[in-house]
């Protein structure tokens, strides 16, 4: 029995690729000892829209979901366990493309493992995978290790950060590898962003794009993708801060371009975030020590209109009122963070007394440190 209807929220972080006419797509499969009365899902976004498919698995295991899409995009397969709550909903899952024709699901155990039987995009999806396994097992090993005794040792994570940071390169590379050799595979725009996660590198990305063949960058994602681009270069390294004009606590315009003179840190955060509220201790120090040097901060919440009394009280609960605040109180829909590229939080951007970006996303010391180094 099929239950199909469309879902407002989003079920994955991953965009669909390459606006094509109405394309029919087959998924099929058949999972060995499944339990009865297991339910398996098929997620996926149709032209922006999240849709939703499911089928309550019987003894034989076998499944079959027919999809009609605009373009190929990603979806996910994962299986919820009614009759078991004490497993995980979506502990065995897959992505893979939805693209034309059929897709076969070949698996002796679970959904995870399963082999891919479909057209290019997932051919070189199933490539990828491969390629990015022995690094996400190496992680799931260390995930494992952050026991709550093991959280009390200082020497422990610090151990565990590094060897985090050393497999996040490592993947970080097999996505890059991937588009070198792959340059005209739609797999790209996906590992693309990959790179970039939350907080791309202009230079790193645009070198990246640039290796696409032009059949693949002149597509409605390659272009989509050119614009990005051009928007991270307005806010690279190097790059004259944009101008903008926000609205303070007590609702005065106030406008970056006001503090020309001296060395800005534009630091975007909101009164929920618990990594941003952690920074401020080292904003008050950077602060007390380089304001009579030139220094000064303009924290952009991205607060929205309901949390403006949230906005205030942790201003004044992190006793940081010393320096401005401004919001429009929309959250991430705020003219300022999408004039910047945000997607994530906290994020910050060093000015330097021209107005020109030198640094960016400094944490605790590293602010600091550089502040030292500019402002002697």
């Amino acid at each position: 029995m099929h239950i199909k209807y469309k879902i407002l929220c989003c079920v994955c972080t991953l965009l669909g690729h390459l606006a094509l006419a109405q394309q029919q797509v087959h998924i099929h499969g058949q999972l060995l000892h499944p339990g009865v009365g297991d339910i398996l899902y098929l997620n996926y976004l149709n032209n922006g829209e999240a849709m939703q498919d499911s089928i309550i698995l019987s003894a034989n295991g076998k499944f079959d979901f027919h999809a009609t899409i605009e373009k190929e995009t990603i979806g996910r397969l994962f299986i919820s366990h009614p009759a078991n709550p004490g497993l995980k909903k979506n502990s065995d899952k897959v992505f893979f493309y939805l693209e034309k024709g059929s897709i076969a699901f070949q698996s002796s155990d679970s959904l995870r493992t399963a082999k891919i039987v479909s057209g290019p995009l997932n051919r070189d999806y199933t490539d990828l995978k491969k390629s990015l396994l022995p690094l996400e097992q190496r992680r799931e090993a260390l995930f494992a290790t952050l026991t709550d005794e093991n959280r009390k040792s200082e020497t422990f994570i610090a151990a565990y950060r590094k060897e985090n940071e050393e497999i996040a390169a490592h993947i970080k590379q097999v996505y890059s590898d991937f588009i070198r050799k792959h340059p005209a595979s739609m797999v790209s725009f996906y590992a693309l962003d990959r790179v970039g996660g939350a907080f791309p590198d202009y230079r790193e990305m645009n070198d990246l794009y640039s290796t696409l063949t032009p059949s693949l960058s002149n597509t409605e994602e390659g272009l989509k993708w050119r614009a990005k681009l051009d928007l991270m270069k307005n806010t690279a390294i190097g790059a004259d801060a944009p101008n903008f004009v926000s609205h303070t606590v007590d609702g005065k315009e106030l406008q970056l371009n006001s503090l020309k003179g001296k060395y800005v840190l534009l630091d975007f955060w909101a009164s929920w975030c618990g990594p941003c509220r952690q920074e401020s201790p080292f904003l008050i120090e950077a602060f007390d020590t380089y304001a009579d040097k030139g220094f000064t901060i303009l924290n952009v919440s991205l607060d929205s209109k309901k949390a403006k009394a949230a906005w205030i009280k942790a201003i004044e609960e992190d006793k940081i009122g010393k320096w401005n605040h401004v919001s429009d109180l929309n959250g991430f829909n705020s003219d300022v963070a999408k004039l910047y590229g945000i997607q994530a939080i906290p994020q910050n951007f060093l000015l330097d007394s021209n107005g020109k970006i030198v640094a960016k996303n400094l944490r605790g010391e590293e602010l600091l440190r550089l502040l030292k180094e500019q402002l002697p």
